[in-house]
């Protein structure tokens, strides 16, 4: 016995080089409503981050439900750290051998936390936070934050 089958449904196309005006301007909409609302600066559309999480945000199929706060919070937060230090890192050693590494530090305190930055510099990373250290302890045995103390936080991540 045969049975009649039923027609196949196109299937939806998530990517096109011809979508609709109409969606397009409501995206534009959308976009300046986000920035608006929430005080960004409107600068903000041609930051290269903001391009590339657009251009992400093409390939999900529309059933994408955005990360929870705790998700960019907590494991997003956590990945985006690690890819960031990845990259700079590859960079920072990129031709080290060559360009040698430029090691900085400086004592900061912030919100009375006193705090030590440790940077390095190298031919293609100008300025890459390695390290910023509570220096608590030292301060309250009456240390203070000059050179010694800076180059002794630094020499162990050499």
């Amino acid at each position: 016995m045969w049975t009649k089958k039923s027609p196949r449904k196109k299937q939806r196309n998530l990517h096109t080089d011809h979508p609709d005006p109409q969606s397009q301007n409501r995206l534009d909409v959308s976009i300046a409503d986000f920035i608006i609302s929430n005080s960004l600066p409107f600068n903000l559309t041609c930051d290269s981050k903001f391009l590339a999480m657009i251009k992400n945000a093409r390939f999900v199929p529309v059933t994408y439900v955005p990360p929870s706060r705790k998700d960019i919070g907590g494991r997003l937060l956590i990945e985006n750290y690690n890819i960031h230090m990845t990259e700079t890192t590859s960079k920072l050693l990129q031709d080290a051998e060559l360009f040698g590494l430029t090691a900085m530090g400086d004592g900061a305190t912030i919100c009375k936390y006193p705090l030590t930055n440790v940077l390095f510099a190298g031919g293609y990373e100008h300025q890459a936070l390695i390290d910023v250290i509570d220096s608590s302890n030292h301060m309250a045995i009456g240390g203070v934050k000059d050179a010694r103390y800076i180059a002794s936080k630094i020499m162990p991540l050499m």
